[in-house]
């Protein structure tokens, strides 16, 4: 071969080598990309998409890492696919089981829909809602049902005892009509006798021995009948004083129970942890709130970051924090406003204002919660919580102003938490 030939040849390779080596270059870069688009929208892949990205940057030529790497961020992706996969198949399930409970088809509808968007931090805060509506109203249910099988017992214990008594009243009238009968025989046959007697007998004293000894036996007879009826009756009236002692017990019993059940429904609207109103008493406010109450605005209040504490620092200092929050909110609020936790880390907050000055007040609330410091151990947890709101108006369908300050609330928390969006009704 000719130089010529050769020389020409070289530099084609070297062209040709060049090229592939700009592909590959390229090639790396879409993958980079790629990865970096992959793991923003995927957290949970970040680990085996930043050992990938750590092998293509630094040892691009090392095929057999790169086959590794690549291996283990499809095997990451399937786990996810199928823990995805687990996730929808619990939340219809859960649909599933409880969609015969009617009042918690809105929040289950949430759930649906959360789950449909992806959105792990809603679907999150819309099972917790449908958790706390279930244990307030079961827990109030299981209540008020003990209260009324103890009631109820003691009704049948008292029916059976009037059964008796009317069964022992039945017995004495129809002896006492047997002795009538006995009597009026005994009786008739006494006289008889009597008048038998006293035609066969001409003297007189042995005549009036014979007639007094006769009255004799039918006032002995009549003695004993009244005597026996007087009994029966004495201890029929002492069974009916009895019965009325009883009769009063089981008013008194109902009486104590309408009581008991009165209480019971008041501490079924109350917070057990925080002591604020719950849910059900809300949602009960919400439903009678009048058309003519004029300005007033609803928030919805979340604490930041709460899952993270409660993992990190235990239920007691959740509970603790909780507690807190709770405290800075009720102070803050005199009727006709009203506060209460609406489930999980979850407040609803009813402010008779137009939407600016309850907008104010709410960011006071904010940082007065800001300045608060909550010991977990030997740490001290800072505390900050987020707020929805928007304009409460009689003409808007139900549940549409909660619906546009959970949406508020939402961006308050992608705008960085810690901070008051304020969404005007359309």
């Amino acid at each position: 071969m000719a130089d010529n030939d050769l020389r020409k040849n070289v530099i084609e390779l070297e062209s040709a080598l060049n090229a592939e080596r700009e592909r590959m270059r390229s090639l790396r870069r879409v993958a980079l990309r790629a990865l970096a688009v992959l793991s923003a929208r995927e957290p949970d892949l970040e680990g085996a998409v930043h050992d990938l990205t750590r092998t293509i940057e630094d040892n691009p030529e090392d095929t057999r890492a790169l086959d590794r790497m690549s291996a283990r961020l499809a095997d990451t992706i399937r786990q996810q696919d199928q823990r995805e996969d687990l996730e929808a198949g619990l939340l219809a399930a859960l649909e599933s089981g409880l969609q015969g409970f009617t009042f918690l088809a809105e929040d289950l509808a949430k759930v649906h829909q959360a789950a449909e968007r992806g959105d792990a931090d809603l679907t999150r805060r819309s099972l917790a809602r449908v958790f706390s509506a279930l244990q307030e109203n079961c827990g109030q249910a299981l209540a008020e049902r003990e209260q009324l099988s103890e009631v109820m017992g003691e009704i049948r214990s008292r029916l059976n005892d009037v059964d008796s008594a009317l069964s022992a009243d039945h017995d004495h009238s129809e002896r006492t009509r047997t002795s009538i009968r006995e009597l009026h025989e005994n009786i008739s046959g006494d006289v008889s006798s009597i008048k038998g007697r006293v035609v066969d007998i001409t003297d007189i004293d042995t005549m009036r021995r014979e007639v007094v000894e006769g009255l004799d036996r039918v006032a002995d007879r009549v003695r004993d009948f009244r005597d026996t009826r007087e009994a029966e009756l004495l201890a029929a009236l002492e069974r009916n004083r009895a019965l009325r002692a009883r009769s009063q017990e089981l008013e008194n019993q109902v009486a104590g129970l309408h009581d008991r059940l009165s209480r019971a429904r008041d501490e079924a609207t109350r917070d057990k942890l925080t002591g604020l109103l719950n849910r059900h008493a809300f949602d009960q406010r919400m439903a009678a709130f009048p058309a003519d109450a004029g300005p007033a605005s609803l928030i919805v209040w979340d604490i930041d970051h709460f899952k993270l504490i409660n993992d990190e620092y235990g239920h007691t200092s959740g509970d603790r924090i909780l507690k807190a929050v709770a405290e800075v909110l009720a102070e803050r609020v005199s009727e006709p406003d009203f506060v209460a936790r609406y489930g999980g880390e979850e407040f609803v907050m009813v402010m008779h204002q137009p939407l600016e000055a309850a907008r104010e007040q709410a960011d006071q609330l904010r940082r007065e919660v800001a300045a608060i410091v909550v010991r977990a151990g030997s740490k001290r947890l800072k505390v900050t919580i987020s707020g929805g709101l928007t304009e409460l108006r009689a003409d808007a369908p139900e549940g549409t102003a909660f619906e546009l300050a959970d949406k508020a609330l939402l961006a308050a928390k992608r705008q960085g938490r810690d901070r008051i969006v304020a969404v005007a009704p359309d």
